[in-house]
C-alpha cells in the first residue's frame, strides 16, 4: 500500500495552533484541530503505526473519518512540525456528559523518540481542555495502554490519577468488514490490558459527594484507599463500610455496548434476576463491566457482583449525576469466557499496588 507522500502530508498555512513548544533540537511544533482535509493524513498514519488493526475501522474509511472529524463533541488534534509543515502526530479528545475521554494517540515512526508522545499526552491535552468548548468538562479521560509505561509517566506528571486497570480490555484487529448486528459482538483478536487514567478538574471537587458508602470487603475497601491516597482531594471523604444489606436491593440501571471492543458496560442498581439476564444475554461477549454508584442503594449491587464472579478493578471519581450531585463509582468486571490477561502491563511504581490487588484476585 502506499504511503502518502511528504508533499501529500504538508499543511495549508494556517495561524491555528493553540500551543506551540520546542524541542532541544531547536524544532518547533503547534498544537491544532484538525478539519476534513485532514482526514488522508490521520488515516496513513493510523495505517503506519496499526497497519489495519486499529481498534476502530472508521479511521481507515475516509468520508467516514471526515465525518467523526466534523463532529462537535469529537476534537482531532494534530501535532505539526511548525517549519517543514508536516503533520508528526494526533489524538483524539471527546465529549460526553460533562466528561472528555482522551484516546488514538500516535506518533509518527519518524517522529518518535523526540517527546512529542510525552507533550500531547500531557501539557497538551490540559490545554486543549482549557479551550471554550470544553468549559462544561469537569475530568479529562485518558486510555493508557498497559505496555506503554512512558505515557503513564507523562499522564501521572500531568496530574491525572490512575483508577482502574482493565486486563484484556482493548481488543486491536482488523474489523474492516466485521458488521454489527444484534448481539454478535466482534471476536477476539489481540487482546491488549489498558491502564485508565483521570484529570479531576475543580468544579466536580465542588459537585461530588464526599460521603462514600462502600460494602465491607477487603478489594473494594484496598481499592477505595489506593485511590484516595492518590489526592488530597477526597482527605475529607466520611466513608462509612457496610454489611451486606438483608433487603433484595434498589434498581435502576443502563446498559451500553461497544461492538468493535467487544465490552459491555452497564451502570448502576442491578437486583438478582435481572443480573442472571444480562449474564445470559452477554455471555459472548469479551468483557462485562459494571459500575456502581457509591450510595447507600449501592451496596446490595456491590454484594450480588462479588456473588456472581466479578472482579474489583478500580474505582472512578465523580461519574454518577444524581441532579448535579456528583457520586463515585467502583468499577467491576466478569469475563464470560474466562480470557483475560495481565502480563502485558509494564506498570510504573506509583500503580504497582493498584496492579498486585487486582491481580491477585484473578489468582485467587
Amino acid at each position: 500500500m502506499a504511503a502518502l507522500s511528504k508533499e501529500q502530508l504538508k499543511l495549508p498555512k494556517t495561524d491555528a495552533y493553540f500551543q506551540k513548544f520546542m524541542f532541544k533540537n531547536g524544532q518547533e511544533y503547534g498544537l491544532r484541530f484538525a478539519t476534513p482535509k485532514d482526514a488522508k493524513t490521520i488515516s496513513s498514519m493510523f495505517r503506519e503505526i496499526y497497519n489495519y488493526k486499529y481498534i476502530n475501522p472508521i479511521v481507515y474509511d475516509i468520508e467516514l473519518l471526515k465525518k467523526d472529524i466534523s463532529n462537535p463533541n469529537k476534537f482531532w488534534v494534530l501535532s505539526d512540525l511548525i517549519e517543514d509543515k508536516l503533520t508528526a502526530g494526533c489524538a483524539l479528545v471527546e465529549k460526553e456528559r460533562y466528561i472528555a475521554h482522551a484516546g488514538s494517540l500516535i506518533v509518527k515512526k519518524e517522529f518518535q523518540g523526540h517527546g512529542i508522545t510525552t507533550k500531547m499526552a500531557a501539557a497538551g491535552l490540559i490545554t486543549v481542555t482549557k479551550r471554550p468548548q470544553f468549559k462544561e468538562i469537569l475530568r479529562l479521560d485518558i486510555e493508557v495502554r498497559g505496555p506503554k509505561a512512558k505515557v503513564q509517566t507523562a499522564a501521572q506528571n500531568a496530574g491525572a490519577i490512575p483508577y482502574s486497570i482493565i486486563p484484556s480490555y482493548i481488543n486491536f484487529g482488523d474489523k474492516r468488514h466485521f458488521e454489527v448486528n444484534d448481539n454478535h459482538p466482534c471476536p477476539p483478536q489481540k487482546e491488549e490490558s489498558a491502564i485508565l487514567y483521570s484529570m479531576i478538574f475543580r468544579n466536580l471537587w465542588k459537585k461530588r459527594d464526599n460521603k462514600v458508602f462502600l460494602l465491607d470487603n477487603e478489594d473494594i475497601i484496598y481499592i477505595y484507599d489506593f485511590i484516595r491516597s492518590q489526592t488530597r482531594k477526597m482527605k475529607d471523604d466520611i466513608l462509612i463500610p457496610k454489611k451486606e444489606n438483608k433487603n433484595k436491593g434498589y434498581e435502576l440501571y443502563g446498559v451500553s455496548k461497544d461492538y468493535y471492543m467487544a465490552n459491555v458496560k452497564l451502570f448502576g442498581y442491578i437486583k438478582e434476576k435481572s443480573i442472571n439476564n444480562l449474564l445470559k444475554t452477554f455471555k459472548n461477549w469479551r468483557i462485562i463491566l459494571w459500575k456502581i454508584p457509591t450510595t447507600e442503594n449501592g451496596i446490595a449491587s456491590m454484594s450480588l457482583a462479588l456473588k456472581k464472579g466479578f472482579k474489583v478493578l478500580g474505582y472512578d471519581i465523580g461519574f454518577n449525576n444524581i441532579n448535579w450531585t456528583l457520586f463515585d463509582s467502583i468499577i467491576l468486571a466478569y469475563y464470560p469466557n474466562g480470557n483475560w490477561n495481565l502480563s502485558d502491563v509494564n506498570c510504573i511504581d506509583i500503580i504497582k499496588p493498584l496492579f498486585n490487588r487486582i491481580k491477585q484476585q484473578f489468582q485467587s
